[in-house]
This record gives C-alpha cells, sequence and structure tokens, in this order.
C-alpha cells in the first residue's frame, strides 16, 4: 500500500481517537460547568474563574495533544508492520499473553516438523529396505516351473512392488524439485516401455491394447512423466477385464481410455483425493486410494492439466495435457 492508502485511513483513525475519549470531552464539559455554577452559588469573582478554567482547558488541551500525537505515532508504526508498546495494564497483560502463545505455537509447529521428517525418514528407509526381499522373492519365484501359479505369484511381487514405490514416490513429492531433470522425452518410446512393464496384467487379464499415434518430444521430467502415466495405466488395466486399453494423442493431450466398469457418478468428483478408493476399490480391494492422488499432485507440479471422465459399464478417459509450460520452481 501507498502513501495515499495511509492518507484515506486518517480520518477514520481520526473517527475512532475521538470515539474512544468521547467520554474524557463530556467529562471536562461537565466540569467547567459545575466549576461556573458553584462559582455562582459562593459569589466567586467571575475573572478568577475564568482564568481558572483557562489554565485547566490549556493543560487539558495539552495533554489531549500529547495523547493525539502518541496515538498517531503508534497508527503509523502499526502501519509500517512495526511492532509497538502497548498503552495500558490490560493490554501489556494481553501481549505477554498472546507472546506465550506465539512461543508455544512456534513450539508445537516444530515439534510437529520434526516428527513428521522422523516419519517421512522412517517409511523411506522402510521402502528402500522392502527392495532387498521383494528382489530375491522374484528371484526365487524364476527357478519354480513355469505355470498359472508361478504366473500369479509373479503377478503378486509385481503389485508389492508397485505399492512399496507408490510410498517412496509420495515421500519425494515433498521435495519434488530436488532431483527434476529436464530433457526433451520420446514420448512413444516412454509408452511403450511402461506397456511393456504392465504385459503380463494385459495377458492376464485377456485386455488388448490399442496404441494409436504417438510420435512427440515433451520437454519434462522423464522419471515424474512416467509415473504420471503409470498410475492411470494401472487404474485402467485393474478395472478393464477382457476389454481395450487405448493410448493416443489428441492435441496438446495424451488420451488414456479403457473399456473397463466405470467410475459410478457420485465418486467422479473425489477421485483425486487423497485414500479415496470409491466404490470400485471397496468392491475390489485393489484400489490404495493414493494412485490418482498422486497423478494429480504430479500433473500440477509438471505444468499439465489432468481430466477424467467415466461412465458406468462404458470405461473411463483420462486426459493428460502435455502442452509445455515454464515450470516455477519455489
Amino acid at each position: 500500500m501507498n502513501k495515499d492508502d495511509f492518507g484515506s485511513l486518517v480520518p477514520g483513525f481520526l473517527t475512532s481517537w475521538l470515539g474512544h475519549r468521547l467520554i474524557f470531552l463530556i467529562a471536562y464539559a461537565v466540569f467547567d460547568v459545575a466549576i461556573l455554577a458553584y462559582s455562582s452559588l459562593f459569589d466567586i469573582k467571575r475573572n478568577l474563574v475564568f482564568y481558572a478554567i483557562l489554565l485547566l482547558s490549556i493543560c487539558w488541551l495539552l495533554a489531549l495533544l500529547w495523547d493525539f500525537v502518541r496515538e498517531f505515532s503508534r497508527f503509523g508504526k502499526i502501519w509500517r508492520g512495526q511492532k509497538v508498546a502497548t498503552g495500558t495494564a490490560s493490554e501489556r497483560l494481553l501481549q505477554e499473553k498472546v507472546q506465550w502463545l506465539e512461543v508455544q505455537n512456534k513450539k508445537i509447529l516444530e515439534k510437529q516438523r520434526q516428527e513428521q521428517t522422523e516419519l517421512d525418514d522412517y517409511y523411506t528407509l522402510w521402502a528402500h529396505q522392502m527392495k532387498t526381499p521383494i528382489a530375491a522373492s522374484q528371484l526365487l519365484v524364476k527357478e519354480v516351473d513355469s505355470s498359472p501359479v508361478r504366473h500369479q505369484l509373479e503377478s503378486e511381487l509385481f503389485k508389492i512392488e508397485q505399492y512399496t514405490g507408490l510410498v517412496l514416490n509420495y515421500l519425494r513429492l515433498q521435495s519434488f524439485h530436488d532431483d527434476l531433470v529436464i530433457e526433451a522425452v520420446n514420448l512413444e518410446e516412454l509408452v511403450r516401455s511402461l506397456v511393456k512393464k504392465y504385459s503380463l496384467f494385459f495377458i492376464q487379464a485377456n485386455t488388448s491394447l490399442d496404441l494409436g499415434q504417438l510420435d512427440r518430444l515433451v520437454k519434462t521430467d522423464k522419471r515424474w512423466l512416467g509415473l504420471l502415466i503409470e498410475q492411470i495405466l494401472s487404474n485402467a488395466l485393474k478395472y478393464c477385464q477382457e476389454g481395450t486399453v487405448s493410448i493416443f494423442l489428441d492435441g496438446d493431450e495424451l488420451v488414456i481410455r479403457d473399456t473397463g466398469i466405470g467410475i459410478a457418478e457420485s465418486d467422479l468428483e473425489r477421485v483425486f483425493e487423497r485414500g479415496f478408493s470409491g466404490f470400485n476399490g471397496r468392491r475390489t480391494q485393489q484400489s490404495s486410494g493414493l494412485g490418482l492422488y498422486l497423478s494429480r499432485k504430479i500433473a500440477a507440479e509438471l505444468g499439465y492439466s489432468l481430466k477424467l471422465q467415466s461412465k458406468v459399464g462404458q470405461g473411463t478417459e483420462v486426459r493428460i495435457g502435455i502442452k509445455e509450460v515454464e515450470l516455477i520452481f519455489d
């Protein structure tokens, strides 16, 4: 705000200042009238009375002027954001109480931050340590003869690995820009690598793949964009048995469409909320409630739009707006 803004507040300050001192102005006027009345009652000389009233008025006006200057100075300091000393004993007491509460609040916030940091460190360590037994289990499964049971074991181990990675990426979102690497990413190569990664699930669900035109170089972070697409693809496969998953470019939007069971209309507004699994998740017990939440957060950090539309029994379509934008770093 500028000086003109400050000047516009001065009339309001004067009104407030006079309003708070109105009782004293009235009391002084009553006091003067009382002196005049008593002087008439006791036959005191008028000149002496007027002289006394004049001296009292001068003292009173000087005190009033001092009070005005002091309060206007406080008003100016408050306007500039400076701390000011309180006036009355009750104000000082309240200010001390407020300061004590501020100190306590800072201590509580600091304690919460420390506890959250420790919790994040614990889960990060846990997720990293889980990689070893997962990798060992995957090697052991390969020793099993090829059979439906082996394929099922591989599928479940893959899910465990993905959920563990989901926890890590959720924690990494807190420091998203720390390891961001912006480069030209071949979208088609990225999508094909993700499709290959989930090939076992395409086979198990008897789901066909329709890859459209994906020839595009995107200037972005490859790992985070891959994770964003992977979450959408994983969801599509999860709820699309014996259907079709289509991936193609439509202008500046990457479209991932499935012919699965769709999402209930009542759930559409909440699918991007953290921990929300919806009707489908509760029915199939396959939803972590983090996938779409992470997708929205990643898209926002990369400067992409993320739109979802779905109809029960017809399928779901997700559009990722991959138009290049200038990323703003904190």
